[in-house]
């Protein structure tokens, strides 16, 4: 009953929140109409596109800046009470007002002009960004069109020449367009562009029959959009091109858009981590390759927008990465289907992590001077700034379900454990045990067993739940078939920070029988430290667990594929990077009687005195199992 009443007035709580946040919302809405009517001698300026809203924006404002006092949305907060309250932020004195104006559904912009009703207008791109929510990519430019066919007669649209669909836009519009691009009857005509890390992008351009050059200090030639559009809205804005070229000298983008962040210990990072629809792919790798660096890294999240299944956009996307960086690493839950574009087992040229945070030890090690690392996500989704962050300062909350969209440099929580993160991971770094081959190993068996001097072959892992109440559970089989060996080895257990261990020799071979300390679906990062711990090559580690697919007392081993739903196998494979290339003994759990039973229900249910039978016959058939893996090299 009490957990009913807090869940009740959690659920008030919410309600009331909401009813809040849309009465406050609605009082924005109502003084923003009222001020925009109020701020006659304000310019205002709309933006909107595919991609390349919040650069151009970024760089117009630095451009009318120069002519005077501007007012704008922060970052890219575009949603429509955020558009009011930039309105309603513009004093009588701002010469400008310049607004970002972003779609999720039909009818946003249409909504958002009303409010702001811009004087200068610029699309950038019409591409298949939100895709889902429109029905093709003609029915996303109509949705841009509504800006552009909104401007008054004496207004002025600054559109791409080069893209047909804006094209068809400039030719319905009363206003005067301001064409840019490298079609030769544009307006602000590109001829040249370069950018090649560690250089800057750099334009030569043509207006009205003369040639400037354009040095800019951001990076990357698909930014030759927002600095032409940001150009031409200076120019629709009466400043002079040489105005607009100087302010463009030292301007720089909003953080996550190809930002560049060099760390003190010679690592770059190249910051694209804001979006990453599938489309922004092929430009952004192109930037990557035409770098000049020692090593080129790509660590990639999230993708959004894309037609194809994840099943197969992902290995495609990996191939793409692999042609241009030396090491690719895919982190998130499609990170393992990323691993379908290895060429072998053994190519560690592309890695693939579920969860942050083992992503975060594995780069923690592999990261090197003079490596240059393009970190390109959707931040709503992955939140992988917390990779840079964690390089410099503790972080706890490693959770990929917050729902903020905010970047985690400005979020209170990321000095605490979030609630469903990896707990028990967390606390090791807490208590400050770091990863890495200097860890002072645990003595096993006797003082002279240190990391340096043994060396075993195999690093056999028990899966279950650490603790009593788990105990004689269908989970913990793991844990009672390597008790049940070690007691056949007269092997000594001995607590460590990890778990369990045990060294003991298997028909002539070395092994570490282990059993971790935390919860199975948290065990992976665990067992990646064992396993570097004692030197035990990532090929010869076997696991050892349960399989409520299979009926009590029947025993199989496996030795790749998917995690088959096992949460624990997904915690290990995600922490290994290894895609599922691991040797398992599966131990079969369900009852005969328990057919039709879910997974959860079974699991954690104790055996009974009636089961124990099949349970020793089960352990013995699994040693059997290991000897046989051990035997065979792992096939």
């Amino acid at each position: 009953m009490r957990g009913a009443a807090v869940s009740l007035l959690d659920n008030l709580r919410r309600a009331v929140e909401w009813r809040s946040i849309r009465v406050h919302d609605r009082c924005v809405l109502a003084l923003a109409r009222l001020k925009r009517r109020r701020l006659k001698d304000t310019v205002f300026v709309g933006i909107t596109g595919s991609a390349g809203k919040t650069t151009t924006k970024d760089l117009a404002v630095a451009i009318l800046r120069r002519l005077g006092p501007v007012s704008c949305n922060h970052a890219s907060l575009n949603y429509l009470p955020e558009v009011g309250m930039v309105i309603l932020n513009t004093r009588g004195r701002d010469h400008f007002s310049v607004i970002e104006i972003a779609t999720l559904l039909p009818g946003d912009i249409a909504c958002k002009t009303e409010l702001v009703q811009p004087k200068i207008g610029a699309l950038t791109v019409v591409q298949r960004e939100h895709v889902k929510s429109f029905e093709s990519i003609e029915a996303i430019a109509d949705e841009k069109a509504a800006m552009i066919l909104a401007l008054p007669e004496n207004g002025v649209a600054v559109l791409n020449i080069d893209d047909p669909l804006v094209q068809s836009i400039g030719a319905r519009t009363r206003a005067r367009c301001l064409w840019f691009g490298s079609a030769p009857q544009a307006d602000i005509r590109l001829i040249e562009a370069t950018s090649s890390w560690p250089d800057p992008l750099t334009l030569v351009i043509e207006y009205q029959g003369v040639q400037y050059r354009c040095a800019t200090a951001i990076h990357g030639k698909h930014l030759v959009v927002p600095v032409l559009a940001a150009i031409g809205i200076g120019i629709a804005a009466g400043a002079p091109i040489e105005t607009c070229l100087a302010a463009l000298g030292d301007a720089t983008t909003t953080p996550g858009r190809m930002q560049i962040v060099s760390e003190s210990d010679g690592v770059t990072f190249i910051r694209d981590d804001y979006k990453a629809p599938y489309w922004s792919f092929p430009i952004t790798l192109e930037y990557l390759r035409d770098a000049r660096a020692k090593r080129k890294v790509a660590i990639i999240g999230t993708i959004s927008d894309y037609s194809l299944s994840a099943s197969k956009l992902y290995p495609k996307a990996a191939r793409l990465a692999m042609d241009v960086a030396d090491l690719v690493v895919f982190v998130g839950p499609h990170a393992l289907r990323a691993l379908k574009a290895r060429q072998s087992e053994d190519d560690h040229s592309l890695v693939g992590f579920t969860e942050l945070e083992d992503a975060h030890r594995f780069l923690q090690r592999e990261l090197r001077e003079g490596d240059l690392v393009l970190l390109k996500a959707s931040n709503h989704a992955d939140h992988l700034f917390r990779l840079l962050l964690a390089r410099r300062r503790q972080v706890l909350c490693w959770r990929r379900d917050c729902g903020f969209n905010r970047f985690c440099d400005a979020c209170p929580e990321l000095d605490k454990p979030a609630h469903g993160a990896n707990v028990a991971t967390a606390s090791v770094v807490a208590s400050g045990i770091t990863t890495g081959p200097d860890i002072a190993s645990p003595g096993i068996g006797s003082p002279a067993h240190s990391s340096e001097s043994v060396h075993p072959g195999w690093l056999i892992v028990g899966m279950g739940n650490h603790g009593e109440a788990y105990t004689g559970t269908p989970h913990n089989i793991g844990f009672a078939v390597l008790d049940h060996l070690a007691e056949r080895l007269s092997a000594q257990w001995q607590m460590t920070n990890e778990g369990m261990l045990s060294h003991a020799k298997l028909n002539d071979h070395e092994v570490i029988l282990f059993k971790p300390s935390t919860l199975t679906n948290l065990c992976g990062p665990f067992v990646a430290r064992t396993l570097q711990r004692f030197g035990v090559h990532p090929n010869r580690i076997a696991l050892v667990h349960d399989d409520a697919d299979l009926n009590l007392g029947d025993v199989r081993s496996k030795h790749s594929g998917s995690d088959g739903g096992h949460k624990g196998l997904r915690s290990v494979f995600s922490a290994l990077g290894n895609g599922g290339a691991i040797s398992r003994i599966r131990v079969g759990v369900r009852k005969t009687d328990r057919a039709g039973s879910s997974a959860r229900s079974i699991v954690l249910e104790r055996f009974q005195e009636e089961d124990h039978d099949l349970l020793r016959s089960a352990q013995t058939k699994a040693i059997e199992q290991v000897q046989t893996v051990i035997a065979n090299g792992g096939r």
